[in-house]
């Protein structure tokens, strides 16, 4: 399912790629903008969903291991029920479409368009809100490849009738056409991989609900949300402050200028969310030596393969940016580094977040998050000290340390002494290794090198990188062969 999943990841990446060229054909940065906003915004209504689908997979992953599919009837109805009532709850936000554009300081001359795709982009998500407790039985199970195939395909094909609508002047509303196509043919491709596999448990409807099933799983479904909820919420704020300080020239800037840290931080957290299932049922088992031990494995090597990548993504984004958007669009250079180094550093949060959900500690689930939003909100407001998009991304990469030091490590390292859990030697040199070939690159992005000479410097200080991370490599498909 990594495979297929990562598959799915690259299909977005394509897609993101592809979607700036067509839409800087047809229109201009602001409409870029435009479409950004509308994009995150959509995406945003996931806050509704309140960890239940999150819960629903931890609930659903014992019965379908243990093959007792009628323990599943109950809980089962009750997400369809609590999946109807918050899609409903969807088409309902979508009437705060033009109040969210004047809120974000949308020009008058597009906030009538603004608002009516938004409420047309969020009335789809209501719609397809059913589909979760479907989607969820598949994650379960782990056998969500189908679906993952097939969303590629889907997104890549996006790209065509994106180009397809704006060269019929749809504009805008190419992007609610667009999602109704994917979501779509997903829902149709989850429909059909449950009644495969025998998923759904029989008679389910017939099964009596009550409150306090309902009440039962918020309950549970408050551990995972409280990560879900202050992620968008934190989200939105950096799309709020870029959008009403900056602009929305800013807003596509960042967008185009922050992709390739974006796609690394997407496959990290892909990587997590398909390793979950997996850890989860090692310590439903009550093996937690194994799981916490395979846990650090996973991330040692991860984090360590995303220093690799964000050393040369430093010295090659400027480039990326130039040849990809056709020179309409520049990232201050004193931005690069910042957001590489936000990007190891959010994407180690991400990973211990993962392992505070895998462990069920549920004062860090609830509490660290919180703790995300209120250091990224104050070191916002910092930021209007000087509003700019450099301010705006030390106001992230500043963000990441109080949840850091407060929260998730020590949480991981209270579990890996409880279990007796500790980095081998190959463990120690890779992230040493790691450590050196990124300061590598900062020093020389600092210093200016021209962009040959620094590769070649940059692969020379990351040999040492390739010979440790290889054995660190092995032992991983070893420890997963076994």
């Amino acid at each position: 399912m990594l495979t297929t999943s990562n598959f799915n990841v690259a299909a977005s990446a394509v897609y993101s790629i592809g979607l700036v060229p067509i839409v800087l054909h047809f229109s201009n940065v602001s409409e870029l903008g435009l479409w950004t906003l509308i994009v995150q915004f959509s995406g945003y209504l996931s806050v509704i969903d309140a960890g239940v689908t999150s819960a629903c997979i931890r609930r659903f992953v014992g019965p379908i291991a243990r093959k007792e599919m009628t323990d599943l009837s109950a809980v089962f109805k009750t997400a369809f029920l609590v999946s109807l009532s918050q899609g409903a709850l969807c088409c309902l936000v979508g009437l705060l479409a033009y109040p969210i554009g004047l809120l974000l300081g949308i020009g008058t001359g597009k906030l009538i368009l603004f608002s009516s795709v938004l409420f047309t982009q969020f009335f789809l998500v209501g719609i397809f809100f059913l589909v979760r407790p479907f989607s969820s039985l598949l994650l379960a199970a782990q056998r969500f490849e189908i679906n993952n195939a097939v969303s590629s395909f889907a997104t890549a094909l996006s790209l065509g009738l994106i180009w397809l609508g704006f060269r019929m002047g749809f504009g805008l509303w190419t992007l609610p056409l667009v999602s109704l196509f994917q979501q779509a043919i997903s829902s149709s491709v989850t429909f059909v991989m449950v009644r495969k596999l025998d998923l759904l448990p029989h008679f389910w409807w017939r099964q009596s609900s009550n409150w306090k099933g309902i009440s039962d799983l918020f309950q549970e479904a408050l551990d995972f949300f409280s990560w879900s909820g202050f992620s968008v919420a934190g989200s939105s704020l950096q799309s709020i402050f870029l959008s009403r300080f900056l602009g929305l020239e800013a807003v596509a800037i960042w967008n185009v200028g922050s992709k390739l840290g974006s796609f690394a931080y997407m496959l990290l957290s892909n990587l997590f969310n398909t390793a979950f299932m997996g850890l989860a049922e090692l310590k439903e088992r009550g093996d937690p030596q194994r799981c916490c031990a395979s846990f650090l494995n996973l991330f040692i090597s991860s984090i360590s393969l995303l220093s690799f990548f964000a050393g040369f993504a430093i010295l090659l984004n400027p480039l990326f940016i130039s040849i990809w958007t056709h020179n309409q669009v520049t990232l201050p250079p004193s931005c690069t580094g910042v957001i590489f180094c936000w990007l190891i550093l959010a994407s180690i949060l991400r990973g211990l977040a993962c392992f505070s959900n895998v462990w069920q500690t549920r004062k860090v689930m609830r509490t660290g998050p919180v703790l995300e939003f209120v250091s990224l909100l104050l070191f916002l407001i910092l930021s209007l000290v000087n509003p700019s998009l450099l301010f705006f991304s030390l106001a992230l990469l500043a963000s990441q340390i109080p949840p850091f030091l407060l929260a998730y490590a020590p949480l991981f390292l209270a579990a890996c002494k409880s279990v007796n859990v500790q980095l081998s030697r190959n463990q120690c040199n890779v992230v040493m290794a790691s450590a050196v070939c990124f300061g590598s690159s900062i020093i020389i992005h600092i210093l200016s090198i021209q962009l040959t000479v620094a590769l070649v410097i940059l692969l020379i200080a990351s040999l040492p990188w390739f010979y440790f991370f290889s054995k660190s490599a092995r032992a991983l498909m070893g420890l997963h062969r076994s």
